[in-house]
């Protein structure tokens, strides 16, 4: 069953009520010959041609500990299964012998952006072949690295998803291509407007600079990095390489509005671009519109 987008508005009321879905661990073959661990959570039993998504973990990877699964994306999924959402959430470091990245400085990470854009592919195509799966709606959702690997994602020509959505990503890079950016598929970006450790003023020229109606920057004033994680107060992280300013640390810390308001608008997006009776003007006005590939069906 296919969620109206007045209903999700109304269940995006109840984001903190919503309870850790059960995942499958999954493996999906990896660049280099790393084999990727991940976790699919299916669609609601006997639901077929579901739309699925794709959520990818920030620099403090996918688990808190073994067998404990970071607050963010575990919520995440339950909320998008209940809505009828196939979810799978790869895991980058776990496989590669890697903890996490949040205190490297972003040029000397093991796992950068770019490889995990790569292992962001291979999820796509892994989960356009379930067959409980509607391969032509396939979101991607990622949080701070996870969402700076969406938009870098959302640069290639047919990452083969409808539409994407970047929590507080780093835009920065993205402003020095070569080339315009123009996002291949519509994406939504939620940051902060008081977050030192991902400004939002890149992001806004990014926007900006593309002229595209289907890239959207919203931001929240006196908001930190990190708004949407549950639990965490607003506090300062020394152990964090400030990049702009070195040696201060960046600022962190949940906000419940900006939580909800947020959410609210992750359901309304998706749901605008995956809904199968919506007629995607988007692919009549530019070329970098996704074009489905078919698959063979597991």
């Amino acid at each position: 069953m296919w969620f109206s987008p007045v209903l999700l508005v109304l269940v995006s009321g109840f984001v903190l009520l919503a309870q850790p879905a059960r995942a499958n661990r999954v493996e999906i073959p990896g660049v280099g010959g790393v084999t990727l661990t991940a976790e699919y959570t299916p669609p609601p039993s006997g639901n077929v041609n579901a739309p699925g998504m794709l959520l990818l973990h920030d620099c403090s990877g996918l688990w808190v500990k073994p067998g404990v699964m970071a607050a963010r994306p575990a919520r995440m999924a339950g909320l998008l299964q209940e809505l009828g959402y196939g979810v799978l959430m790869v895991d980058s470091f776990g496989p590669r012998g890697v903890h996490e990245v949040c205190t490297t400085p972003s040029h000397d990470r093991p796992v950068n952006v770019q490889r995990r854009a790569e292992d962001a592919q291979r999820a796509i195509n892994w989960l356009k072949a379930r067959k409980e799966i509607d391969s032509s709606r396939i979101a991607v959702l990622g949080w701070s690295q996870g969402a700076t690997t969406v938009l870098s994602l959302m640069n290639s020509d047919n990452p083969g998803v409808r539409a994407a959505v970047a929590f507080y990503p780093s835009c920065a890079p993205f402003l020095k291509l070569s080339q315009r950016y123009q996002p291949a598929a519509p994406t939504l970006v939620l940051a902060g407007e008081a977050d030192d450790w991902t400004p939002v003023e890149p992001c806004r020229d990014l926007v900006s600079h593309s002229g595209m109606d289907t890239f959207r920057l919203v931001s929240y004033p006196e908001v930190f990095h990190d708004f949407d994680d549950p639990g965490v107060d607003v506090h300062v992280r020394k152990d964090i390489p400030n990049e702009q300013h070195p040696g201060q640390g960046v600022t962190v810390g949940y906000n419940q509005a900006a939580t909800d308001d947020a959410y609210r608008r992750v359901f309304k997006w998706c749901s605008r671009w995956l809904d199968p009776f919506h007629t995607y003007p988007y692919e009549q006005r530019t070329s970098r519109a996704p074009t489905p590939t078919p698959v063979k069906k597991q």
